[in-house]
C-alpha cells in the first residue's frame, strides 16, 4: 500500500541483511525495533544533538515504551527507510514517530513510535529537555535547516 500521508523529511536508509529474517525469509518483527533504535540515533546526530554530545552535557534518553504495527513485510536485500520525526517534546518526555518504507516499491512496511524520557546521568531522574535541544528539532522539523 503506497503512502497516503506526507512522511517527514529525514529519513535513515537501512538495508535488510540475512540475519535480520528469519525461517519465513522475511523481518524478524523485533528487527523493526532496532530499526526505530538506529533510525532514532540517527536522527539525534541529524539534528546535532549526538548521543555523545547529550553525555556531554550529563544527558541520556531512557525509552519508556514502544509500539509497532506490522503493515508488510521487508526480505533480505531489501532498502527500508525509516521515516522519523518526534511528534511530541514534553517538559522531560520525547515522542518519536518512524514509518518504515520499502524504498524501491514505497510500500510502508511498518509505523510505530518510541516514547523517551530526558534523564539527568548524575541524580538518574528525568530532567527538563534544554532548550538547544528543543530548538534544533523544531528548526530542523519546519525545514529550516
Amino acid at each position: 500500500m503506497p503512502n497516503s500521508q506526507p512522511l517527514p523529511r529525514y529519513y535513515f536508509a537501512i538495508p535488510v541483511r540475512f540475519a535480520d529474517t528469519d525461517a519465513q525469509t522475511h523481518v524478524f518483527f523485533a528487527n523493526y525495533f532496532t530499526y526505530f533504535d538506529e533510525a532514532y540515533m540517527a536522527y539525534l546526530d541529524e539534528v546535532g544533538f549526538s548521543w555523545d554530545s547529550l553525555a556531554q552535557m550529563k544527558l541520556e534518553t531512557y525509552y519508556v515504551s514502544a509500539d509497532c504495527q506490522f503493515l508488510g513485510r521487508a526480505y533480505y536485500g531489501d532498502v527500508l527507510h525509516v521515516y522519523t520525526a518526534f511528534s511530541k517534546l514534553g517538559n522531560s518526555s520525547l515522542v518519536m514517530e518512524m514509518t518504515i518504507v520499502n524504498a524501491s516499491t514505497n510500500e510502508s512496511i511498518a509505523k510505530g513510535h518510541v516514547t523517551s524520557v530526558m534523564i539527568d546521568s548524575a541524580t538518574q531522574k528525568s530532567t527538563r529537555i534544554p532548550d538547544a535541544f528543543r530548538q534544533a528539532v523544531e528548526k530542523y522539523q519546519r525545514g529550516s535547516v
